[in-house]
């Protein structure tokens, strides 16, 4: 099937977005993957997204033991000491603009890096990696976090919002309608709906600030930090 009519398939005016994926140049996402694999039933959705397995499900080359993919896409490779390396999406802080302008137009795909991070136990959540710039959560504590680190965050879904925000050791990433960012819950307003974000660092340029919860995408607790 040619570029052209599998953008018609999945309703789409253009099929630039298609020929950028197929010639490498920008990372299938998990709503492209999740509407070829809606109309086209026998696809792998996991292989879409990783590589892993084969194209068709009826297809019988096994995905390795030690690999596990979660239902989010995140593959998770268990190493021999039972711990895992989990490959994830990464999103720098100061490419935010690119990805919010592919989550308001269809036709413009985010060019997305992979980043790998070992952890515990493998996790059926939903996983993303931030790459910071800021040093506003950095206070010089042990949980503490400097300008530069990757982070591996599990997003905290909607549905739990309103149970409120238990503290998190390394803070939590919270993407907004017009920006992205890495700081504390410090309170949580159930009737008015709104967070309050605290910074770690001192200075007087990182005040606290509110959010409206409306206003808020996506919340990732901080479970891993690599400098």
């Amino acid at each position: 099937m040619s570029a052209n009519k599998l953008s018609q398939e999945l309703g789409y005016s253009t099929n630039s977005f298609l020929y950028n994926i197929k010639n490498g140049k920008n990372n299938i996402t998990q709503k492209i993957a999740q509407q070829i694999t809606d109309i086209f039933k026998d696809i792998n959705y996991t292989y879409l997204l990783t590589g892993i397995g084969t194209l068709t499900k009826n297809q019988s080359e096994p995905i390795p033991d030690n690999v596990y993919i979660n239902t989010n896409g995140n593959k998770f490779t268990e190493k021999k000491d039972g711990s895992f390396d989990v490959t994830v999406r990464y999103l720098s802080f100061n490419r935010y603009n690119s990805y919010l302008r592919s989550l308001k137009d269809d036709s413009f795909t985010y060019d997305w890096d992979e980043t790998t991070f070992c952890v515990d136990q493998f996790g059926k959540g939903n996983y993303l990696g931030f790459k910071t710039y800021s040093m506003s959560m950095n206070g010089g504590m042990l949980y503490d976090t400097p300008s530069g680190a990757s982070l591996l965050g599990r997003e905290l879904g909607k549905h739990h919002w309103e149970d409120g925000f238990r503290p998190s050791d390394s803070g939590w990433v919270i993407l907004t309608e017009k920006n992205i960012f890495h700081k504390d819950i410090t309170q949580f307003n159930k009737e008015k709906k709104t967070i309050i974000c605290s910074s770690r660092n001192d200075s007087p340029e990182y005040v606290d600030f509110e959010l409206q919860l409306d206003d808020i995408l996506q919340i990732f607790k901080v479970i891993k930090r690599t400098f």
